[in-house]
């Protein structure tokens, strides 16, 4: 059975297409290394869902960097906690701006939580 050029050429333009919009989202919006000046310019940002915290949050919560380190140098590291009421159960919480998708309603939260001792054992990307 012969398929029909149309098809092949679509099959083609698919397979051009798709792993370069994959590329192009992953530069534009995808993890993103840790910039502390970027990062402390966060808290004042737009409220955009492509803001560099989210892309540089997805980072630090992948790689497992927060993990295992000590309250103080967490704190030097992001900077104070972010202002809110929100997820008292966490012992650090950071803004992150609009929360990703077609309609950011809510914001995304970078949250830590801390042994008893200040080492930190979690953190997680959440949403309000």
């Amino acid at each position: 059975m012969k398929i029909p050029k149309a098809f092949r050429v679509v099959l083609v333009v698919i397979a051009v297409a798709l792993p370069g919009a994959s590329v192009f989202w992953y530069c534009n919006y995808g993890p993103t290394a840790f910039d502390p000046v970027v990062w402390r310019q966060g808290e004042q940002a737009e409220f955009s869902p492509d803001a560099p915290r989210l892309r540089m949050a997805d980072q630090l919560v992948q790689s497992k960097v927060l993990v295992g380190k000590p309250k103080p140098e967490i704190l030097a590291m992001l900077g104070a906690p972010s202002q809110t009421d929100k997820f008292n159960e966490y012992d650090l919480v950071y803004w992150l701006g609009a929360e990703r998708g077609f309609i950011s309603i809510d914001s995304e939260w970078l949250v830590l939580k801390c042994t008893e001792s200040g080492i930190v054992k979690e953190a997680r990307i959440v949403r309000d």
